[in-house]
């Protein structure tokens, strides 16, 4: 290894001697734990939308610290609700339903999940040990790509990642060209010009991404649990047997770790796949591979336990060597976590490699340190988590409401923010109501300004000749192949029968009313910025609305003609989270807008008396009246609220939220 990478790994320890990192690593640890052991509706995403406004503002370390922490351990402790409830923990916890809970039901819950704590603390050290060997042997290849090179790169990764995600392709590709038009929004560097602004002061710095991110992802899962109203009803398995029984057995079947944890890396390189369906490969590989795994796999074998916890747990490292090496996301939370590193003025891919190498180092440092500690909370605290599993929706809905709204007005504490908060909260619903996938849409927003900004270096030293470099060549047929053979592969898949000829059909969907409403933007934006230089209109005109408008033309084209419903057989990976509530319509239909009454009331609750007052009359009110907690609950909950907004961010931090409008 030379010597400057020796030098940024030793650098990468000593940022981590800062006593601040420590403790937000063992914060974030707390958090990811509580995140894996909580009711559905509480993930990763969620938490990292929460936290990426509140942590912006601090040394880029110590918020890292606190983002890794919490999401390196959140897999490794998934395993309490499979194995107690027999119900996922979450993305890549669901096949680890299929045995261990068949072994807590006999007796056997301990020893299921100290498996699970050995599994994953051991993947996810594979998947670190991956993520540092990657890097001195990727590093050389950055230095060779400049940025017309770097431009096909990030675009493959974000077309490629559109194309695989959800129920049909094109649904993505509109969501990754609404992305790209919205972050365009403000001020265009290179010439001047003020776009789509609209004489708005807001408006001149662009959109904040970390606002739309918790918006986006946010709003939808507090929904989702206020819908299901899911506080695990039934009652768990008897948490007996013995945590070592279960660690003897992960080192006895340490091949099948290493096999898997690979398996997981890999999910975690390559785009689209996702966490979704890492835990099923690897219990696939399992059901092959182990000797006599078909007469026992499905009925409490530990092995079925191993294989995707280990798995899912390596997949973090797999993640983060594309994320941080390359500057395109693998998923939600790997997206989230770039909105975090460019509020913090890092720019991951090869300019952070050239330029934050020590960074890198110091994140490797922290998943590795992360998972071990988060390994040792599950074995310490294994008694007191799994009762974490009972919280009930009406305490955990208001918790995530009040985070919701500190979030969006911490960034910079603007009453606008409340705004866009509401605005995209209510749109990252309609895009999960009607199955148009949001990691496209922020993948879009977080690169826009990078695909811009070498798009520009691009043509500004090399005109259009660099399109002739031998490097863009060569990378251009790699993504146009790729991307024709994953388009092929779903093409090819036999059709079913019974749709044979295209009548066109006016009934009325709400996913064509919401095609409809992308279309019109597209077109809007077309209409104000035409006439806008060519410098300018590049990227949000030619690379984001005429495609986005053409994409979603298609796309009503096809639900007027039938094939909308022919594609849905042959779709890819659902790498978005998927609402899982089986209400009736109406039901679902009253608690949805139920929810946004409250969360809309709240925000203006926010805006008219402030975060002090208001949070914690939102928390009291909707426990009491939504959630019909008793009187004592609701007030302590209030209280709690309370110390939250005034006594840690006002008093302890010295953040000082402005008064609403009524008390200025």
């Amino acid at each position: 290894m030379e010597a400057s990478l020796v030098q940024a790994a030793i650098q990468g320890i000593q940022n981590l001697l800062d006593p601040y990192v420590f403790l937000a690593i063992i914060v974030g640890v707390g958090i990811g734990t509580f995140t894996a052991v909580a009711p559905q509706g509480i993930g990763t995403p969620l938490v990292y939308a929460i936290l990426v406004p509140i942590v912006v503002s601090w040394t880029p370390i110590r918020a890292i610290a606190l983002l890794i922490g919490a999401s390196a351990v959140s897999a490794i402790c998934a395993a309490y609700l499979p194995v107690l409830f027999g119900i996922p923990g979450g993305a890549g916890s669901q096949a680890t339903v299929l045995d261990g809970y068949p072994m807590g039901q006999r007796g056997e819950a301990r020893r299921a999940l100290g498996a699970s704590f050995m599994a994953g603390g051991l993947g996810s050290l594979i998947g670190t040990l991956t993520l540092a060997l990657a890097i001195p042997v990727a590093k050389p290849l950055i230095y060779l790509l400049g940025s017309p090179e770097l431009f096909i790169v990030v675009l493959w990764g974000l077309t490629t990642v559109a194309l695989l995600v959800g129920d049909r392709p094109i649904k993505g590709l509109i969501a990754a060209a609404f992305g790209l038009l919205i972050s365009s929004v403000g001020q265009q560097h290179q010439s001047g010009l003020m776009r789509f602004v609209f004489d708005q002061i807001y408006l001149l710095d662009g959109l904040p991404l970390s606002v739309i991110a918790l918006a986006l992802f946010g709003v939808p899962s507090a929904l989702d649990l206020a819908l299901t109203r899911l506080g695990v009803e039934k009652q768990p398995t008897a948490l007996t047997g013995s945590l070592l029984d279960g660690v003897k057995d992960t080192l006895r079947e340490w091949w099948l770790v290493l096999r898997c944890s690979f398996v997981g890396v890999w999910v975690g390189i390559v785009p689209g796949i996702g966490a979704q369906t890492v835990d099923w490969l690897s219990y696939g590989h399992a059901a092959q591979t182990c000797k006599g795994a078909k007469d026992t796999f499905g009925k409490g074998d530990v092995r079925g336990v191993i294989a995707p916890e280990s798995a899912n747990d390596a997949k973090d490292g797999g993640d983060l060597i594309t994320t941080l090496l390359l500057g395109f996301p693998q998923g939600t939370t790997t997206a989230l976590f770039i909105v975090a590193l460019l509020a913090m003025g890092l720019i991951p891919g090869p300019e952070m490699v050239r330029k934050n190498l020590d960074v890198i180092f110091s994140i490797v440092w922290i998943q590795g340190l992360s998972g071990i500690i988060g390994t040792l909370v599950g074995f310490a605290l294994a008694n007191q988590l799994a009762k974490l599993a009972l919280v009930r929706y009406s305490i955990m809905v208001p918790i995530i409401l009040t985070f919701i709204f500190i979030g969006a007005f911490s960034a910079d504490r603007d009453p606008a923010d409340l705004l866009v908060v509401v605005v995209f909260g209510a749109f990252g619903y309609c895009m999960r109501r009607w199955g148009f996938p949001r990691p496209p849409l922020i993948l879009g927003l977080v690169l826009g300004e990078l695909l811009e900004r070498y798009l520009y270096r691009s043509v500004a030293s090399y005109g259009l000749s660099w399109l002739g470099r031998p490097g863009v060549i060569v990378l251009s047929f790699l993504a146009i192949s790729s991307l024709i053979y994953t388009l092929w592969g779903r093409s090819r898949e036999k059709r079913p029968a019974g749709i044979k000829q295209r009548r066109i059909s006016f009934k009325f969907k709400g996913e064509i009313f919401f095609t409809t409403f992308f279309l019109l933007l597209f077109l809007a934006a077309l209409f104000i910025g035409w006439d806008w230089p060519l410098i300018a209109k590049l990227m949000p005109i030619y690379v984001a609305a005429l495609p986005g408008a053409l994409l979603a033309l298609s796309h009503l084209y096809s639900h007027l003609t039938g094939q909308e419903e022919r594609s849905r057989d042959i779709a890819g990976p659902a790498t978005d989270e998927i609402s899982t509530t089986t209400l009736d319509r109406g039901t679902e239909l009253r608690r949805t807008l139920t929810f946004f009454a409250w969360f809309a009331g709240g925000a203006l609750g926010v805006w008219m008396l402030g975060m002090v007052i208001c949070l914690p009359l939102l928390v009291f009110f909707y426990s009491l009246i939504e959630g019909k907690e008793k009187w004592r609950s609701s007030f302590l909950l209030s209280g709690a609220a309370y110390l939250l907004v005034w006594g840690l961010f006002d008093y302890l931090l010295g953040i000082r939220w402005p008064a609403g409008l009524l008390l200025e």
